[in-house]
C-alpha cells in the first residue's frame, strides 16, 4: 500500500465506500485528463481505476482506506502528486 487514509466522516467500510463511490466517478477522473474505466465493488469495499499507464487502487478496511496505485515508467515521476491529490479528496470525503 502506497497511502492508508483514516476514516473521520465514514462509521464503517460500506458507508465510507458510499461516499468515496459519490465522488470518485468518471467525469472526476476526466478532470485529470486521463481516461479510466473504473470498477466498483461494494461487496469487496473496494474500487479500481484503470487507465493507460496507471492502476488506482482503493480497499476499504473498516476504520482505513488503503490506497495503492502502480504506474508505468513514464509517469513515475507524478506519483507524489497523485497519491497527495487522492488523500486529500479522501480525507476531504471520507
Amino acid at each position: 500500500m502506497d497511502l492508508v487514509v483514516s476514516y473521520d466522516k465514514a462509521t464503517d467500510k460500506f458507508n465510507a465506500w458510499d461516499l468515496a463511490k459519490a465522488q470518485i466517478t468518471p467525469e472526476y477522473v476526466e478532470k485529470f485528463k486521463v481516461k479510466a474505466e473504473i470498477a466498483y465493488d461494494r461487496d469487496g469495499a473496494k474500487m479500481e481505476a484503470t487507465g493507460k499507464g496507471f492502476t488506482l487502487s482503493l480497499v476499504f478496511d473498516e476504520n482505513e482506506c488503503k490506497v495503492a496505485i502502480k504506474l508505468s515508467m513514464f509517469l513515475k515521476p507524478l506519483k507524489g502528486k497523485v497519491l497527495e491529490a487522492v488523500e486529500n479528496k479522501l480525507k476531504k470525503t471520507i
